[in-house]
């Protein structure tokens, strides 16, 4: 049987204990966010110019590879200062009218492109066009949080069988529905009150537990709804958006 857990926007409720100390914990840690992020971003951005200069001055295949290296290090890095911008909750919000469908398969071509991806992909299109208002910046963000979820349980899959990654967007009443459905192994009951909470993770201790906080806050953030429903081997993960009039 699949149970469900769900964060929605459009429900006033009076915060838990629990909630109230995630609240004041953030609310501290908010110029420490700043700050950091601030100091991270020209460095990094210094250390990824010298990294594409370097490769066109170095011929050595074992010299290439160890820049390749460098290169995935640096990519985590630069994920992780997006993580941090994102617990900032005065980062800059940029609503513009988007068509939810274009959106999202811009973002399933990404996973098609990427050679080493371990999903095998399919798309369900809605025939008319959704239109919300949102940052498109920040609503990537949330998705990809969500399939670098699917990706990272693929990968720690024992079974050698293809994992299948399904997206699919329709209209749902005065919503746009955006389904993510894997068949990755699925979470276990007793964990999924607690997906949603930041540093909360299933995937072992390099992993940081920020991407599905941070994935339900840029949906709050929306006025949306992002729920989660599992059930060996499956994970849905549905989102919401509220449609323009």
């Amino acid at each position: 049987m699949a149970h469900p857990v769900e964060s929605n926007a459009q429900k006033p409720k009076r915060l838990s204990p629990q909630e109230k100390r995630f609240q004041e914990k953030f609310t501290s840690l908010e110029l420490f966010v700043r700050v950091i992020a601030h100091d991270l971003n020209g460095p990094l951005t210094g250390m990824n110019l010298t990294l594409q200069q370097a490769r066109k001055l170095v011929k050595s295949p074992l010299a290439l590879k160890s820049l390749d290296t460098l290169e995935h290090d640096l990519n985590l890095a630069t994920n992780l200062l997006e993580e941090l911008k994102s617990l900032n909750r005065r980062e800059t919000f940029r609503p513009t009218l988007l068509d939810i469908g274009t959106e999202v398969q811009l973002i399933v071509e990404q996973i098609h492109n990427l050679s080493a991806s371990p999903l095998t992909v399919a798309f369900t299109q809605c025939r008319e066009k959704l239109v919300v208002a949102g940052d498109v910046s920040r609503l990537r963000r949330a998705w990809q949080n969500i399939i670098r979820n699917a990706v990272e349980m693929a990968q720690g899959k024992k079974s050698e069988e293809p994992v299948l990654f399904q997206v699919n967007v329709k209209k749902s009443g005065r919503f746009a529905r955006i389904s993510f459905h894997d068949n990755a192994g699925g979470v276990a009951r007793q964990r999924l009150p607690r997906l949603f909470e930041p540093f909360y993770t299933t995937k072992g201790s390099k992993n940081r537990g920020l991407g599905l906080f941070i994935a339900r806050k840029i949906v709050l953030e929306h006025h949306g709804k992002i729920r989660i429903v599992s059930a060996r081997p499956s994970t849905w993960v549905t989102i919401d958006l509220p449609l323009v009039k």
